[in-house]
């Protein structure tokens, strides 16, 4: 099975060009087979939190099908309002993974899906045995945590006015 079938790669809900949101999108069939061996498959039905803001897990989350929303505290942190939409294809919860703080923003979702998740421990292991892809993954989450800063800054800019 091809992992771009695994994924299905749909446009993303960003506002920007959906492919661009993609985890490791040139990966091949065999890099994705090595990095999955080190996940867990978890099912997810609508309506389900899979992130709490505050939670201190640092697992990243690999959307493989379905869509999930991102939600982050307004009006004083009494209600949560939806800034993003991620669907299969996705990586969420790298912000914690990288920085190993409490989670940002708490993702609920919206369809029934599924979903892998690769813990920093998982993580230490596969970059020992595979330090190529490991960096491949490192620098892919970089290159999303950064979309994801300029998207988060033009948004502010946008509000400021």
């Amino acid at each position: 099975m091809s992992m771009r079938s695994f994924f299905d790669y749909p446009t993303q809900s960003s506002g920007d060009n959906g492919e661009d949101l993609l985890f490791l999108p040139h990966w091949d069939e065999s890099r994705w087979s090595k990095l999955l061996s080190y996940t867990a498959s978890l099912r997810f039905r609508q309506g389900d939190t899979l992130i709490n803001i505050g939670d201190t897990d640092s697992a990243i989350y690999i959307i493989s099908e379905g869509q999930v929303e991102v939600l982050v505290p307004y009006k004083g942190g009494t209600q949560l309002r939806r800034t993003q939409v991620r669907e299969s294809g996705s990586v969420i919860g790298e912000q914690a993974f990288i920085d190993n703080k409490p989670r940002s923003a708490t993702v609920r979702a919206i369809t029934d899906g599924a979903m892998v998740r690769l813990n920093r421990n998982a993580f230490e292991v596969f970059a020992a045995r595979e330090p190529d892809l490991a960096r491949e993954v490192l620098f892919d989450l970089a290159r999303l945590l950064s979309i994801k800063l300029r998207q988060a800054n033009q948004f502010i800019s946008n509000w400021v006015k």
